[in-house]
């Protein structure tokens, strides 16, 4: 029988004193423990790495100055031992038997193993499936899918390690960094998936600046618009349209849910130049809030 693969978790965590002890009770409650634990102080001006040294087998990893979420997680991982990574924020839980169903897909071939999730709000309110029940695809090629749309949280997150020292999170991008760490992962294997709620992501205030038309502009777009132009040689026509129509079509969507017309008006355009047809389409909870 094959041993189980050893797996570090890696933390970001910037002032998260108030959320990480509920973030590291929840790795620790595990029923397939980690082997290590390293929460990656990103200059906190808080109690965060003392409350994190407080908790047992917990290792900190310190930046002398705040460089973000990105470089956060390049440093927790090239400190880490594990042959698998799993990614938890600092104010996100697992619920138990997260880590051993996961592992139990690390596999030979495999480039990115996930799960289901559920958001919360303030005071713990359930605010559903993080992306609204929406298809998730798996295998070889789901790379292709991930150009289209983001169907994988963070906190739901392994891979091997030595495939992420070698790609890196990209340090220059303050958002959609973990989208493009996500297709990179699926163009060197397979992605599996657990299709069951394993990890609970609870969205801050601070967590809608996620959504802003801006950063869909100037970051996820032409991210998108690079993997396109650089596999090109791999996608038909009709592919590279679908993927420009559903990507263009949601940031018109966010920017409507934050009140940005003139920015919703050339985003829909172009996803309908791309050929995108209006359906039906569930905002993310936390533009739902905002809108309201």
């Amino acid at each position: 029988m094959a041993s189980t693969p050893s797996v570090s978790v890696v933390i970001p965590a910037h002032n998260a004193a108030g959320t990480i002890k509920r973030a590291l009770a929840s790795v620790l409650a595990q029923t397939l423990p980690a082997d290590e634990v390293l929460v990656v102080d990103d200059a906190s001006g808080d109690a965060t790495s003392v409350v994190a040294l407080s908790f047992p087998n917990v290792r900190i990893v310190r930046l002398a100055e705040r460089r973000g979420a990105a470089a956060a997680r390049n440093a927790g991982i090239a400190a880490a031992k594990g042959a698998w990574i799993a990614f938890l924020d600092a104010d996100d839980v697992w619920r138990p038997q997260k880590l051993e169903k996961q592992l139990a897909e690390a596999r030979e071939g495999v480039s990115l193993v996930f799960c289901a999730s559920q958001e919360f709000g303030r005071d713990s309110r359930p605010l559903g499936d993080t992306f609204r029940g929406r298809d998730v695809k798996t295998g070889a090629n789901a790379w292709k899918d991930l150009l289209r749309r983001n169907f994988v949280a963070t906190p739901t997150v392994m891979a091997p390690r030595a495939l992420l020292a070698r790609l890196r999170f990209d340090e220059d991008m303050p958002v959609g960094e973990d989208q493009d760490m996500w297709i990179r992962l699926g163009l060197e294997g397979a992605l599996a998936y657990v299709p069951e709620t394993l990890a609970e992501v609870y969205v801050q205030p601070e967590s809608l600046s996620r959504y802003r038309a801006s950063d869909q502009g100037r970051y996820v777009l032409p991210m998108i618009r690079h993997h396109i132009e650089r596999l090109r040689h791999r996608l038909a026509r009709r592919e590279i349209r679908a993927i420009l129509a559903e990507r263009y079509a949601n940031a018109g969507h966010i920017a409507l849910a934050n009140g940005d017309i003139a920015r919703a008006g050339v985003f829909f355009s172009r996803a309908l130049f791309a050929g995108y047809r209006p359906s039906t389409w569930t905002a993310p909870a936390a533009l739902r809030r905002q809108a309201s």
